[in-house]
């Protein structure tokens, strides 16, 4: 995965039409280390970039969700990991759906309003897809972003807003949820438009449940996801 992500970077660093866009891709390069399979995988829309933090010295900063939070060391990892039921922690892994390491979502929305930042966006989103396709394989995931939710293909029309591509059914038991909605993943929307349209006919994750949410941290408690929630969405793995 580094070295597709290097390999990525190097093709478009000082190729955005502006001069934010260049100097965000010379930040490097942010990822989680996912091995193998996770029955439960939590995305986020893409790594921050925080001033102070010793690792935005580094070109190349690859992370183990596991370690981390076993080591209590960053709070927005540890903030949803103790949702999870103790008995399922081990199981977890986090991906984030871009690699583009900005704190401001507003920032990262606009690579796709430059042509080769589109092309690099969607060519980073479809290599995370193809992760989660065939390797991590989760049956349980939670998309714990409002901002990247149409990633997923969620808001697809006829028109566009492809992306990813899924196509969602409802579950009975999780209507009206304040903290926002469970799908479970029903096939793969037939468009040419799809980022993996080439790779991926079909899914491997047909029957796995998603619960779409929020920030945590811009967020008030009432519109998160409760420990309650999360335990029967695990029962129903």
């Amino acid at each position: 995965m580094e070295q597709a992500l290097l390999n990525l970077w190097e093709a478009y660093r000082g190729r955005m039409a502006s001069k934010e866009l260049n100097e965000i891709l010379e930040r490097g390069i942010c990822y989680s280390e996912i091995s193998g399979s996770h029955r439960i995988l939590v995305t986020g829309m893409n790594p921050s970039f925080r001033k102070g933090d010793p690792a935005c010295e580094k070109y190349e900063v690859p992370f183990n969700y596991q370690a981390v939070v076993k080591g209590r060391e960053d709070r927005y990892f540890t903030a949803f990991d103790r949702l999870f039921p103790e008995a399922y922690r081990a199981e977890v892994d986090y991906l984030d759906l871009l690699n583009i390491r900005e704190t401001r979502q507003r920032t990262v929305w606009k690579f796709i309003r430059d042509p080769k930042g589109l092309e690099l966006f969607a060519a980073n989103l479809r290599m995370n897809q193809l992760l989660m396709e065939q390797v991590v394989r989760p049956r349980l995931i939670m998309v714990k972003n409002h901002g990247s939710w149409g990633l997923w293909g969620k808001d697809a029309t006829a028109e566009g807003n492809i992306w990813m591509g899924y196509r969602f059914e409802p579950v009975e038991g999780f209507d009206a949820l304040p903290c926002g909605e469970v799908l479970r993943i029903a096939g793969l929307i037939d468009h040419p438009d799809r980022v993996a349209c080439r790779e991926l006919k079909e899914t491997n994750l047909k029957g796995t449940l998603v619960l779409f949410t929020n920030h945590f941290q811009y967020s008030a408690k009432e519109k998160l996801p409760t420990p309650e929630l999360m335990a029967e969405l695990c029962r129903r793995i």
